[in-house]
């Protein structure tokens, strides 16, 4: 049957290009002469006159079928779509586009024709329908600008196709006829038709889809992020979610609530986040899922941990099918995942930030972080995820008090940031703890400030630590400027539990409710004095060792040894401590055990007690080196002395035998190491660089059976020479200074040898020294040689 695009649009209610066909495509770039051609085409027809053998322009064949009353097009989409585009903008130069919008645009303001293909392109052509252009057509110099221009056009649909190509052959049409007129009379006259097509409906000749996918197989795949939306809407409709009505739908039904939105302000929103190189932020929508099925799994369920393990798995890819299976797209997560974006898209800036600052975490970036690669997020980020997620869910659509907020971010912060997590367990736990604490989140520092009020799922010293915190905080002398100022130290994050123990407040987590109810305003005026003394010292210390501002470091560390033995236990080994954090032989661990009240935290508080109001660190930790101290172990004493064994090995490690000391490249016997008092000498040696007639190498080991040694080599008369100081095989509090080249020294050489005290054992010229001795016979042989 033969007809027009206007009889079409009679005979049934609407054109609907269903989702198994692909995108528009004549207006697309690699299509520009075969729409061109169609349009000059169709000009031609439009231009010619009666009885011209260029009328009428017969489009041939447009097969389709009828479901719900909506006519379907199976092949001729392409067509169609340019013929109701060309429709528009032929109203639009003759000024008829109240006749257009009577014929395609229903009394409810949707479109009669449209696309399924992506909800995206059926919000726009019902927009595109009823838009009125306000510019005329004359004086529009760019077409495509005026329209994506407008108030009801979302930045996101730049990014579909079919929109991309419609906005294309519009430019395309308006250099061909935005100098004509009265042609929308002629494209629309049904007495002589100008532009006509055959119509074939496939049920009413009884002719099924398979013979539509023989004839024309142009099905295409759609991304895993367009399935997941319209799997997710399909999701939202079912008997589970058809009455959910979340308070920020209104009245909306939440899949029609989540189809719009997708499609126009949360692709607005996520059109700044796009991928720069495929311009796409399909990606982006689905890790930001991932990442709020992670914290939204139930801590009370035995398969969160496998959730939590598969979630975090990079070898896992994101889609619908796997959420759907998982069971993980329930109703927590969906009012979790559609809060976080109508608070982050309701902003006029490209990101709707709720906390007042960036202390306890800055919105913008770590959204950033979830939308490229939620699986790298730590245990710690997810907790803090899970507790601002929780906050703003809470809230709904009521206001959010900043203030309020950061409070209770700065706890989940804190007790986060200081809880060890090693397992999925852990995680759980935490997340637990934060959900027990829902009803307080906007008055968070009362309810930890009250006796009896406990915080389950977080290390209980950190639990401890924030309700004497918040006790303090509540008194309102002051403290609220110095509990902050000693949390936002880069190294500290929070843990300063160690400055209230320094202060004589009892951390014992036993202990705690009475604390709460021993400190009042009186009290809390005594312990500023304490308080900020020690936040002095622990600063300064902290920005040297950790930041690195210049070489300060090694003094703090250097005269903490001096002043006590504060190295911790890492299995076999102890360590000198290093600024990593997430370690056991971290300086972290050491706060942390003196804020418990153990002996290496005492240390601490010692050297500072020493240091007193001093304005010169330098000069007061340079006093407590150089100071002659007789009780000091020898250990201590070459550590403290000599600074090089700071950098030999990534933990600073050392292993304390029977009889011996040795320093570990890295936490083993079997890795490189060296014997400490030997290794002192010689970073002694060469940083003075007395020896003239011997230079100083050292000889680390793998093995147990074969000990490192300082290293001596000269030349002597004939002869190269060299000589090994290492731990005596047979008198373990002695050491051995061997000749190991020449076997047989000349007598000249022999001669001073004897002179200095040694003889031969074992076939072998060498000497017994003792510890203290070391520097002293190496430096008499080095002058004997030089002389």
């Amino acid at each position: 049957m033969r007809t027009t695009f206007y009889r079409l649009i009679r005979r049934y209610p609407r054109i609907e290009i269903p989702v198994i066909q692909r995108d528009y495509a004549q207006g697309r770039k690699d299509q520009r002469i075969v729409g061109h051609d169609f349009l000059n085409s169709l000009h031609l027809a439009l231009c010619s006159q009666a009885g011209d053998s260029n009328t009428p322009l017969d489009l041939d064949f447009v097969y389709g079928r009828v479901v719900n009353g909506s006519f379907q097009p199976l092949d001729g989409q392409q067509r169609l779509t340019t013929l109701f585009l060309l429709h528009w903008y032929l109203a639009w130069v003759d000024g008829r586009g109240e006749d257009f919008r009577a014929h395609l645009v229903t009394e409810g303001g949707r479109s009669r024709f449209g696309y399924e293909v992506r909800p995206s392109s059926r919000e726009f052509f019902n927009a595109f329908a009823v838009y009125v252009a306000e510019t005329a057509a004359v004086d529009c110099s760019n077409i495509i600008e005026m329209i994506s221009d407008q108030p009801w056009f979302f930045r996101g649909w730049r990014l579909d196709p079919t929109i991309q190509s419609a906005l294309s052959m519009l430019e395309q049409m308006h250099k061909i006829f935005c100098h004509t007129t009265d042609l929308y009379a002629r494209l629309t006259d049904e007495t002589i038709p100008i532009i006509t097509f055959q119509l074939l409906d496939l049920e009413q000749f009884g002719l099924s889809d398979d013979l539509y996918i023989k004839m024309n197989a142009r099905g295409k795949l759609l991304t895993p992020f367009e399935t997941f939306k319209a799997r997710f809407e399909e999701h939202l409709e079912n008997s589970e979610f058809g009455k959910f009505r979340p308070a920020f739908c209104g009245e909306t039904p939440i899949s029609q609530f989540f189809s719009r939105r997708i499609d126009r302000e949360w692709s607005d929103f996520f059109w700044s986040f796009r991928n720069e190189e495929t311009a796409t932020f399909d990606d982006a929508v689905m890790n930001l899922v991932r990442a709020v099925i992670m914290v939204t799994r139930s801590p009370s369920k035995d398969s969160t941990n496998d959730d939590l393990l598969d979630l975090r798995s990079s070898s896992r890819v994101n889609s619908y099918a796997w959420f759907h299976e998982k069971s993980w797209l329930d109703e927590e997560m969906i009012v979790a995942l559609i809060t976080l974006l109508e608070r982050w898209s309701a902003g006029s800036e490209d990101f709707q930030s709720y906390l007042p600052d960036k202390r306890y975490m800055d919105e913008k970036a770590f959204f950033g972080e979830i939308i490229k690669q939620p699986t790298e997020l730590t245990f710690q980020q997810l907790v803090e995820l899970a507790g601002y997620v929780q906050y703003l869910v809470d809230a709904e659509n009521g206001e959010i008090d900043p203030a309020a907020f950061n409070n209770w971010m700065r706890v989940v912060f804190n007790l986060a940031a200081n809880t060890d997590y090693n397992r999925p367990n852990d995680l759980r736990r935490s997340i637990d703890g934060l959900r027990r604490l829902r009803h307080c989140m906007k008055e968070i520092n009362c309810y930890l400030a009250k006796p009896g009020h406990h915080v389950e799922g977080f290390s209980t010293l950190q639990v401890a630590e924030e309700r004497l915190k918040a006790r303090l905080l509540g008194l309102e002398t002051g403290w609220d400027e110095r509990i902050y100022k000693a949390e936002q130290h880069k190294y500290f994050r929070g843990q300063i539990g160690f400055l209230l123990r320094f202060c004589q407040v009892n951390l014992n987590d036993r202990d705690v409710d009475s604390e709460l109810k021993r400190l009042n305003a009186r009290i809390a005026t005594t312990l500023v004095s304490p308080f900020e003394r020690y936040l002095a010292c622990a600063a300064n210390m902290f920005d040297d060792i950790v930041i690195g501002r210049g070489r300060g470091g090694r003094l703090w560390e250097r005269a903490l040894l001096v002043v006590g033995d504060f190295l911790l236990p890492i299995g076999r080994n102890y360590s000198l401590l290093t600024p990593a954090t997430g370690v056991p032989w971290s300086w972290k661990r050491l706060l942390r055990n003196a804020a418990e009240g153990e002996s290496e935290g005492q240390v601490l508080k010692t050297l500072w007690d020493r240091i007193g109001l001093a304005t010169d660190f330098a000069t007061e930790l340079t006093k407590i080196i150089n100071a002659d101290n007789p009780k000091i172990e020898p250990w201590r004493e070459s550590i403290a002395s000599t600074p090089a064994v700071y950098t030999y090995g990534r933990y600073r490690m050392l292993r304390f035998e029977v009889d011996k000391i040795y320093l570990l490249r890295k936490s083993q016997m079997n890795g490189h190491h060296a014997e400490l008092y030997t290794y002192c000498l010689y970073a002694q040696l060469k940083a003075r660089a007395k020896l003239v007639a011997l230079t100083v190498d050292y000889r680390e080991t793998t093995s147990t059976d074969d000990e490192p040694s300082l290293c001596l080599s000269g030349y002597f008369g004939k002869d190269d020479t060299r000589l090994h100081l290492r731990c005596s095989e047979h008198d373990t509090e002695k050491y051995e200074l061997r000749l190991e080249e020449p076997q047989a020294p000349e007598s000249n050489f022999l001669a001073i040898l004897k002179d200095e005290g040694f003889g031969e054992r074992c076939g072998r010229w060498s000497k017994l020294i003792n510890r203290v001795e070391l520097e002293t016979v190496v430096m008499s042989l080095d002058h004997a040689l030089a002389q």
